[in-house]
Protein backbone atom coordinates (compact mmCIF):
# COMPACT_ATOMS: atom_id res chain seq x y z
CA UNK A 1 0.00 0.00 0.00
CA UNK A 2 1.37 3.45 -0.85
CA UNK A 3 1.98 6.06 2.11
CA UNK A 4 0.63 9.49 1.83
CA UNK A 5 5.07 10.66 0.90
CA UNK A 6 5.12 8.23 -1.76
CA UNK A 7 1.61 9.33 -3.04
CA UNK A 8 2.88 12.55 -3.40
CA UNK A 9 6.47 11.59 -5.00
CA UNK A 10 3.84 9.81 -7.39
CA UNK A 11 2.08 12.62 -8.20
CA UNK A 12 5.01 15.51 -9.00
CA UNK A 13 5.94 15.97 -12.05
CA UNK A 14 9.32 13.79 -13.04
CA UNK A 15 12.64 16.25 -12.18
CA UNK A 16 14.65 17.35 -15.11
CA UNK A 17 18.25 16.95 -15.01
CA UNK A 18 20.90 18.68 -17.18
CA UNK A 19 22.28 16.72 -20.63
CA UNK A 20 25.72 17.15 -18.43
CA UNK A 21 24.07 15.24 -15.95
CA UNK A 22 22.66 12.43 -18.36
CA UNK A 23 25.63 11.87 -20.19
CA UNK A 24 27.21 10.91 -16.58
CA UNK A 25 25.07 9.13 -15.10
CA UNK A 26 24.23 7.44 -18.48
CA UNK A 27 28.32 6.28 -18.90
CA UNK A 28 27.64 4.60 -15.65
CA UNK A 29 24.21 2.95 -16.18
CA UNK A 30 24.01 -0.98 -17.26
CA UNK A 31 20.95 0.13 -18.94
CA UNK A 32 20.15 2.69 -22.13
CA UNK A 33 18.43 5.78 -21.28
CA UNK A 34 16.76 8.55 -23.43
CA UNK A 35 17.04 12.00 -22.69
CA UNK A 36 13.59 14.44 -23.87
CA UNK A 37 14.12 17.60 -22.78
CA UNK A 38 15.26 17.17 -19.91
CA UNK A 39 13.40 13.99 -18.87
CA UNK A 40 15.28 10.67 -18.60
CA UNK A 41 13.53 7.53 -20.08
CA UNK A 42 14.68 3.89 -19.59
CA UNK A 43 14.88 1.98 -22.81
CA UNK A 44 13.12 -1.53 -22.58
CA UNK A 45 15.62 -4.28 -23.34
CA UNK A 46 15.23 -5.74 -27.09
CA UNK A 47 13.82 -9.50 -27.88
CA UNK A 48 16.22 -11.64 -29.38
CA UNK A 49 14.35 -11.03 -32.93
CA UNK A 50 14.63 -7.68 -32.95
CA UNK A 51 18.28 -7.37 -31.84
CA UNK A 52 18.44 -10.14 -34.34
CA UNK A 53 16.56 -8.21 -36.84
CA UNK A 54 19.13 -4.86 -36.55
CA UNK A 55 21.95 -6.79 -36.78
CA UNK A 56 21.07 -7.77 -40.09
CA UNK A 57 20.53 -4.94 -41.38
CA UNK A 58 23.96 -3.30 -40.42
CA UNK A 59 25.20 -6.25 -41.69
CA UNK A 60 23.81 -6.67 -44.90
CA UNK A 61 24.39 -3.12 -45.66
CA UNK A 62 27.43 -2.84 -44.56
CA UNK A 63 28.43 -5.90 -47.08
CA UNK A 64 26.69 -3.86 -49.60
CA UNK A 65 29.09 -0.44 -48.91
CA UNK A 66 32.14 -2.95 -48.60
CA UNK A 67 31.54 -5.03 -51.92
CA UNK A 68 30.94 -1.31 -54.00
CA UNK A 69 33.61 0.61 -52.09
CA UNK A 70 31.11 3.28 -50.54
CA UNK A 71 32.60 5.23 -47.48
CA UNK A 72 29.46 5.52 -45.32
CA UNK A 73 29.93 4.20 -41.55
CA UNK A 74 27.17 2.04 -40.11
CA UNK A 75 26.88 1.38 -36.76
CA UNK A 76 24.11 -0.29 -34.10
CA UNK A 77 22.00 0.37 -30.88
CA UNK A 78 24.57 1.93 -29.15
CA UNK A 79 25.19 5.09 -31.07
CA UNK A 80 22.84 8.23 -29.75
CA UNK A 81 21.80 10.49 -32.18
CA UNK A 82 21.00 14.34 -31.18
CA UNK A 83 17.70 15.68 -31.83
CA UNK A 84 18.58 19.63 -31.38
CA UNK A 85 15.19 21.32 -32.42
CA UNK A 86 13.74 19.21 -29.72
CA UNK A 87 16.73 18.77 -26.89
CA UNK A 88 16.18 15.16 -27.01
CA UNK A 89 19.44 12.08 -27.32
CA UNK A 90 18.12 8.75 -28.64
CA UNK A 91 18.74 5.17 -29.36
CA UNK A 92 17.80 3.83 -32.66
CA UNK A 93 18.17 0.53 -34.13
CA UNK A 94 20.41 1.04 -36.01
CA UNK A 95 22.17 3.98 -37.89
CA UNK A 96 24.17 5.14 -41.22
CA UNK A 97 26.00 8.32 -41.53
CA UNK A 98 27.83 9.01 -45.04
CA UNK A 99 31.88 9.80 -44.72
CA UNK A 100 32.46 11.50 -41.75
CA UNK A 101 30.29 11.33 -38.18
CA UNK A 102 29.88 14.44 -36.95
CA UNK A 103 29.56 14.28 -32.95
CA UNK A 104 28.07 16.53 -30.40
CA UNK A 105 30.65 17.90 -28.39
CA UNK A 106 33.39 15.38 -29.26
CA UNK A 107 31.49 12.79 -27.86
CA UNK A 108 32.44 9.76 -29.47
CA UNK A 109 28.96 7.81 -28.59
CA UNK A 110 26.31 10.48 -30.07
CA UNK A 111 25.99 11.61 -33.37
CA UNK A 112 24.34 14.50 -35.12
CA UNK A 113 24.55 13.63 -38.85
CA UNK A 114 22.16 10.18 -39.22
CA UNK A 115 21.90 9.68 -43.22
CA UNK A 116 19.76 6.68 -42.64
CA UNK A 117 17.78 5.62 -39.37
CA UNK A 118 16.61 1.96 -38.95
CA UNK A 119 13.78 1.05 -35.94
CA UNK A 120 12.81 -2.23 -35.36
CA UNK A 121 8.92 -2.28 -34.13
CA UNK A 122 7.37 -3.80 -31.47
CA UNK A 123 3.99 -3.26 -30.06
CA UNK A 124 4.91 -0.71 -27.36
CA UNK A 125 6.71 1.43 -30.03
CA UNK A 126 5.33 0.78 -32.86
CA UNK A 127 2.73 4.32 -32.70
CA UNK A 128 5.95 5.90 -31.16
CA UNK A 129 8.22 5.15 -34.02
CA UNK A 130 5.97 5.85 -36.33
CA UNK A 131 4.38 8.95 -35.84
CA UNK A 132 6.36 11.48 -33.60
CA UNK A 133 9.59 9.88 -33.31
CA UNK A 134 9.75 10.06 -37.09
CA UNK A 135 8.65 13.79 -36.73
CA UNK A 136 11.68 14.18 -34.55
CA UNK A 137 14.10 12.69 -36.78
CA UNK A 138 12.50 14.84 -39.75
CA UNK A 139 14.21 17.78 -38.09
CA UNK A 140 17.87 16.69 -38.55
CA UNK A 141 19.59 18.07 -41.88
CA UNK A 142 21.21 15.42 -43.01
CA UNK A 143 17.93 12.71 -42.16
CA UNK A 144 17.31 11.33 -45.51
CA UNK A 145 15.42 7.88 -45.05
CA UNK A 146 14.20 5.95 -42.43
CA UNK A 147 13.38 2.35 -42.42
CA UNK A 148 10.76 0.81 -39.91
CA UNK A 149 10.95 -2.98 -39.69
CA UNK A 150 8.65 -5.52 -38.13
CA UNK A 151 9.32 -8.43 -36.12
CA UNK A 152 5.74 -9.36 -35.36
CA UNK A 153 4.74 -9.90 -38.80
CA UNK A 154 7.02 -11.71 -41.20
CA UNK A 155 8.56 -10.17 -43.93
CA UNK A 156 7.24 -6.39 -44.37
CA UNK A 157 8.84 -3.44 -43.45
CA UNK A 158 8.18 0.44 -44.22
CA UNK A 159 10.43 2.87 -46.25
CA UNK A 160 9.78 6.60 -45.79
CA UNK A 161 12.28 8.79 -48.23
CA UNK A 162 13.03 12.22 -48.53
CA UNK A 163 13.01 13.85 -51.76
CA UNK A 164 14.33 17.06 -53.10
CA UNK A 165 11.05 18.81 -52.55
CA UNK A 166 11.43 18.04 -48.60
CA UNK A 167 8.26 16.00 -48.98
CA UNK A 168 8.42 11.94 -48.06
CA UNK A 169 7.54 8.54 -49.77
CA UNK A 170 6.66 6.25 -48.30
CA UNK A 171 6.75 2.50 -49.64
CA UNK A 172 5.73 -0.79 -47.91
CA UNK A 173 7.53 -3.81 -48.98
CA UNK A 174 5.59 -7.39 -48.56
CA UNK A 175 6.79 -10.54 -48.57
CA UNK A 176 10.32 -12.76 -48.44
CA UNK A 177 10.31 -12.13 -52.62
CA UNK A 178 10.64 -8.08 -51.77
CA UNK A 179 13.53 -6.32 -52.13
CA UNK A 180 13.20 -2.74 -50.06
CA UNK A 181 15.91 -0.36 -51.98
CA UNK A 182 17.70 2.33 -49.50
CA UNK A 183 18.41 5.10 -52.15
CA UNK A 184 19.83 7.11 -49.92
CA UNK A 185 23.19 4.30 -49.43
CA UNK A 186 23.55 4.54 -53.21
CA UNK A 187 20.31 1.99 -54.16
CA UNK A 188 21.17 -0.46 -51.70
CA UNK A 189 18.91 -3.28 -51.69
CA UNK A 190 17.66 -4.71 -48.80
CA UNK A 191 16.48 -8.38 -49.62
CA UNK A 192 13.42 -9.42 -46.83
CA UNK A 193 14.15 -12.93 -47.69
CA UNK A 194 17.26 -12.25 -46.27
CA UNK A 195 16.53 -9.79 -43.41
CA UNK A 196 14.18 -12.64 -41.88
CA UNK A 197 16.11 -15.61 -43.23
CA UNK A 198 15.66 -18.07 -39.83
CA UNK A 199 13.26 -16.21 -37.75
CA UNK A 200 10.42 -19.26 -38.09
CA UNK A 201 12.50 -20.83 -35.44
CA UNK A 202 12.40 -18.00 -33.03
CA UNK A 203 9.14 -16.73 -33.80
CA UNK A 204 7.25 -20.13 -35.07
Amino acid sequence: MLTKTSRRKALLPPQKVSIEEYFKAEEKSVYKHEYHDGIVKKIKTRTFISGHLSTKITTLVTFFLEENDLLYLVNGSDTKIQIEQYNKFVYPDAVVICEKPAFYQNRKDTITNPLVVVEVLSDSTKEYDRTLKYEYYRTIPSFKKYVLVHQDRKHVSVVYTKQLDATWIVRDYDGEDATAILYAIQQCPLSLKQLYRGLEIANP
